[in-house]
């Protein structure tokens, strides 16, 4: 992949992290912040930048399972 794509790859994650920041609802929060941490990654095992790599991946895992479960919860008000 060519070094300058890479980065800005990269950078794109970045932004969706840090946008996912500002978010005022929950659900959304998690879903940029996810789709921020694939990005990133990515691009961190491209780069050989494990820590980030890493780092990113957990962010993953507790977005995903915290949205499962908002999801839940929003099932059983419902049918309550």
């Amino acid at each position: 992949m060519n070094h300058i794509l890479l980065e800005i790859f990269g950078y794109v994650g970045m932004a969706l992290v840090l946008v996912s920041m500002m978010m005022t609802s929950v659900k959304w929060l998690r879903l940029f912040n996810m789709t921020g941490a694939i990005i990133c990654a990515i691009y961190g095992i491209l780069t050989n930048t494990w820590p980030t790599a890493l780092l990113n991946m957990g962010l993953l895992i507790i977005q995903a399972v915290q949205l499962i479960r908002l999801y839940r919860m929003e099932k059983k008000e419902v049918t309550k």
